[in-house]
């Protein structure tokens, strides 16, 4: 109690045993209000997620305006079935499963551990969004024997557990009996960062994207007619877009073996996610700082103006694009699709949307190792000096705004609309005008956590930052340390390759400060 109530309670004592008996009723209140202030309620205002106003200006136009998509409708939408979070559990690497394991799994019943009505304060918020953020919505039966290490591209624990997020290994009970394997469509599945010392970075660009082993790709190599024509099927339909190659000129390209060779091309970082392009995949985002961004993907396509738009963001790339009408072209007509044959026909609730739009905003980047030293110091002097501030301005450092990719003649009525810097860098177009996620445009990214990042530029080419502002990426001959499909140049912003070594050197160390 502090001393000021505690001599008024002494004063009060002279005044009647009545008076003082009032008195303490009002320092317990007080007392009560002051002790509810580190958890106090948190009555969330949740926006409606699939409202048809709002999705119809979530987007970016694309490049050609009349393939703009066309989602479902709000009614369409809210008649799929909420998608239950289920409990899961550790899943153990070849030889270090404890005994009976497997069968002890079997005898638990399905837990549902999402429940909007239990939670109380915005931190019980965040954590059920960890919930969502985490749950891998693609299900299939767990195998005989648990996964070798050299099937992994994931940690593993001393005591053999797998780290989930990044290997897919996870199990889940649905249904009494059945232990299921989780994790290939989470959010965490693309945003978790495994560091060099070891520990995971949730929200951080992704280390998904290994190349597949030799004995995958030799098992694609004997693929029947048949299976070849469903991978090629598959590859239509997260990738394909008549208006701009037809269905005949795709299948001649997206050979079996030319799948395998892009397959086999695949580098950390960098994913074809349904939309993109196998032959010029995206680099993966960082998530950590994303309520500061404006605009979503490496091409705008998704304005981010509210948590709301975060929330229908997630709806769509959990696969409904799939379902969508691209002018006369709809990717897949299945209502299954909708989760990519996870749980067909389902969806996340509003609540479970918003806790994951909290959790991402929550997220925070690791502890920067990189010292603000005199070296950083003349970087920081050298990036005012080249005008980077223009395009990636502090404390964002981006001005988040769109710059039209080359060959892109941007439409007026957009210049009047969007936040555009109408001056082109030069970097390759063919995400942004030959995919389903082709604005025209490439967004202005924010610099800061490049220090943890790999894949630069937005097709994830340049591995390192010291491989971006080197000018040797410019030449014709140049092999990509980053993802690439043959030699050639890394084309494109060319800001800072005129410098000497030493003045990149600094710039370099600026950089990675922040």
């Amino acid at each position: 109690m502090t001393p000021v109530v505690t001599c008024w309670l002494a004063d009060l004592g002279r005044k009647g045993a009545a008076c003082k008996r009032r008195a303490r009723v009002v320092v317990c209140v007080i007392l009560v209000i002051a002790g509810s202030g580190a958890a106090q309620i948190f009555h969330p205002e949740i926006p409606r997620a699939w409202d048809d106003k709002e999705v119809a200006r979530v987007e970016v136009p694309l490049a050609q305006k009349d393939r703009s998509p066309r989602y479902l409708t709000s009614e369409q939408y809210y008649a799929l079935k909420v998608r239950p979070i289920y409990r899961s559990y550790p899943a153990y690497v070849k030889g270090r499963e404890p005994a009976g394991y497997r069968e002890s799994l079997k005898q638990k019943e399905p837990e549902i551990i999402f429940d909007p009505s239990k939670l109380r304060t915005t931190e019980d918020w965040i954590q059920a969004g960890k919930l969502v953020f985490d749950y891998g919505v693609f299900f299939r039966p767990a195998p005989a024997e648990a996964p070798s290490m050299d099937r992994l591209h994931a940690p593993v624990s001393p005591d053999g557990v797998v780290a989930p997020l990044l290997g897919g290994y996870r199990y889940v009970v649905r249904r009494k009996g059945e232990v299921e394997l989780w994790g290939l469509n989470s959010c965490a599945r693309c945003h978790t960062r495994l560091t060099p010392d070891g520990s995971l970075v949730a929200g951080a660009q992704g280390s998904i994207g290994f190349p597949q082993p030799a004995a995958t790709l030799a098992a694609l190599r004997e693929f029947t007619p048949q299976q070849v024509r469903r991978s090629v099927d598959r590859e239509w339909r997260a990738y394909g877009a008549p208006w701009i190659m037809g269905r005949e000129a795709f299948e001649a390209e997206i050979t079996n073996d030319e799948i395998i060779r892009r397959l086999a091309a695949a580098q950390s970082g960098v994913l074809a996610r349904q939309g993109t392009s196998t032959s010029h995949p995206p680099h993966i985002p960082s998530l950590i700082g994303v309520e500061d961004i404006k605009y979503l993907d490496a091409t705008g396509l998704g304005h981010h103006r509210s948590i709301g738009d975060l929330m229908r963001y997630a709806i769509i790339n959990e696969g409904l694009d799939t379902m969508a009408h691209y002018g006369d072209f709809q990717p897949s007509t299945g209502i299954e699709d909708t989760s990519f044959n996870a749980e067909p026909g389902t969806r996340f609730s509003d609540e479970q949307l918003y806790a994951l739009a909290l959790y991402v905003y929550s997220l925070k980047p690791p502890p920067n190792p990189n010292p603000m030293d005199d070296r950083a110091l003349r970087g920081r002097r050298i990036f005012q000096q080249q005008g980077c501030p223009v395009c990636h301005t502090p404390p964002l450092y981006t001005n988040n705004k769109l710059t039209p990719a080359m060959g892109f003649q941007v439409p007026e009525d957009l210049l009047k609309s969007e936040s555009i810097l109408n001056v082109v860098v030069g970097t390759d177009p063919t995400l942004a005008l030959k995919t389903r996620r082709g604005t025209g445009f490439y967004k202005v990214p924010s610099l800061r956590g490049v220090w943890y990042r790999n894949a630069f530029g937005h097709g994830g080419q340049a591995e390192t930052l010291e491989e971006w502002l080197d000018p040797a990426r410019l030449k014709d001959y140049y092999v990509p340390k980053g993802f690439h499909l043959g030699p050639g140049a890394i084309k494109g912003h060319e800001f800072g390759l005129k410098l000497a070594s030493g003045e990149r050197e600094s710039l370099i160390a600026f950089l990675k400060t922040l």
